[in-house]
């Protein structure tokens, strides 16, 4: 069977159909690895008549983020093609992240309000592991000399409540002699409650690969995450973990140990 071609005019009007199919806003919202800041740098606040007592950090402890386009944002068919050939986000509809007629700034302050949550579960989970584990310090909070008032963040422009676990390992870095980074740049992500559990949190994957980016080469994720995880960028090591507890431990652990595990673990136990 033979078949015509299409008259020039029609592949014309087709060519012209798909160009401006680039260019019409569409009904997605576009997810994208974000910025990972050290929260050992001057995100974690604590007087210095405390910290001046243990060396100074080394290394990096990374929160990890992630960039969503806000509920009024254009997204355009040239974005969704570039996601597409990039291979560097996802694209969702904007539904599977924002309810029906969202106020932006309520969704900003609702976002903001969950970061405070974060912070304060934070110090909360930090003190009492220091509490329990670390006699040296149980007595100044014991006494009410280092109360959680004394403890801030400066981390603007950023919301949610997955900072949590790594909020909580910032304290504890500054104020614990041990060294728990020693050097090292590490990442991570997870939400936490004032009895140090954490708790999953949304777009792991592209935490991982800002995590990457950002030059770490260990990540500490939520166990409950473990069912979202399928890749795992090259020369990144992720360990799960269910409480502050077991963060600690596994940073405590010798270079060499954890070097013998494999990219993903921590998952089963």
């Amino acid at each position: 069977m033979r078949y015509s071609p299409l008259p020039r005019l029609v592949k014309y009007f087709l060519a012209l159909i798909l160009v401006l199919s680039l260019f019409i806003p569409l009904p997605f919202a576009i997810v994208l690895p974000g910025p990972a800041t050290d929260v050992l740098g001057p995100v974690v606040k604590i007087p210095a008549r405390f910290t001046d007592k243990v060396p100074a950090p080394t290394g990096k402890l990374m929160l990890t983020t992630v960039s969503v386009s806000t509920p009024d944002a254009q997204v355009f068919g040239f974005e969704v093609l570039l996601r597409w050939i990039q291979a560097d986000g996802v694209v969702v509809p904007k539904s599977v992240i924002y309810e029906p007629d969202v106020d932006v700034e309520e969704e900003k302050k609702a976002s903001l309000a969950e970061m405070d949550g974060s912070q304060d579960n934070a110090i909360a989970a930090a003190f009492n592991y220091l509490n329990r584990y670390e006699p040296a310090l149980a007595q100044s909070l014991r006494s009410g000399d280092l109360t959680s008032r004394l403890v801030k963040f400066d981390l603007p422009n950023t919301g949610g409540p997955s900072g949590g676990m790594i909020f909580a390992l910032g304290i504890i870095e500054k104020l614990d002699s041990a060294q728990l980074v020693n050097g090292r740049l590490i990442a991570g992500t997870g939400t936490i409650n004032k009895k140090g559990e954490v708790g999953p949190i949304g777009g792991i994957e592209d935490k991982l690969i800002g995590a990457k980016r950002a030059g770490a080469t260990l990540f500490i994720a939520p166990i409950d995450n473990c069912i979202d995880i399928t890749h795992i960028p090259k020369g990144l090591q992720v360990v799960a973990v269910s409480t502050l507890a077991q963060a600690v431990t596994l940073l405590k652990k010798p270079a060499q140990a954890l070097a013998k595990l494999p990219p993903l673990s921590g998952c089963f136990n």
